[in-house]
C-alpha cells in the first residue's frame, strides 16, 4: 500500500511550466488546481499573465476546476471568474467529503484525474486518499515566480519521511 504522503510527480517546477504532453502522455483528461501557492501568491490578487497563459492552454486538453483551502469565497471566485473556471472555496483539504464532490461533478474516472498543488499535507494527502494523480508544483511568490526556499516544503517534506 502506497503512501499518503507519496507524490506521483514532483515536477520542481512552477505550474506554468508543467508539459500539457506530459500531462496527456499520463492519460490526464481533468485537473483539480490548488489556488494560493499554485496560481498565485498568497499575498497577492494578481494572476501572473505566464500561469493566465498556461491555464488558457490547458483548456484546450483538459476540464479544470480550481479547489482552494481558502475560506475567503469572495477571493476564490474573483480568480475563478476571472479564468473562467469552476471552483470550490474552504474545500477543507486533507479532508476528502469536497474533493470527491468535485470528482463527481466532473465525472471522470479516476484514473484520468490529477490534482496540482504547492502542498504534501494538503493537496497530496488529499489526492492520494481521493485515489487520483498527484502534482506537486513550486510555489509562487508575489511577482509570480517559484520561490527559491519553500521552508513549507522542506518541513513538509521532512514530515513526510515518518509519515511513510
Amino acid at each position: 500500500m502506497s503512501s499518503l504522503v507519496n507524490v506521483h510527480w514532483d515536477s520542481k517546477l512552477p505550474i506554468y511550466e508543467i508539459s500539457h504532453l506530459k500531462l496527456q502522455n499520463e492519460g490526464i483528461k481533468s485537473l483539480l488546481i490548488d489556488v494560493d501557492g499554485t496560481l498565485i501568491s498568497r499575498q497577492s490578487n494578481m494572476i501572473p499573465l505566464n500561469v493566465k497563459n498556461w491555464i488558457k492552454e490547458s483548456k484546450k486538453f483538459f476540464s479544470l476546476y480550481l479547489i482552494s483551502n481558502n475560506p475567503s469565497n469572495e477571493r476564490i471566485r474573483k480568480i475563478a471568474k476571472e479564468l473562467e473556471i469552476r471552483y470550490k472555496s474552504n474545500a477543507l483539504k486533507p479532508r476528502k467529503k469536497i474533493t470527491l464532490d468535485v470528482i463527481s461533478e466532473i465525472n471522470e474516472e479516476s484514473r484520468n484525474i490529477a490534482i496540482i498543488g504547492d502542498r504534501i499535507l494538503t493537496d497530496i494527502i488529499v489526492g492520494n486518499r481521493c485515489n487520483i494523480q498527484t502534482i506537486l508544483v513550486k510555489r509562487l511568490n508575489k511577482n509570480g515566480l517559484p520561490v527559491k526556499l519553500n521552508l513549507i516544503l522542506i518541513l513538509e517534506k521532512m514530515i513526510s519521511i515518518f509519515l511513510k
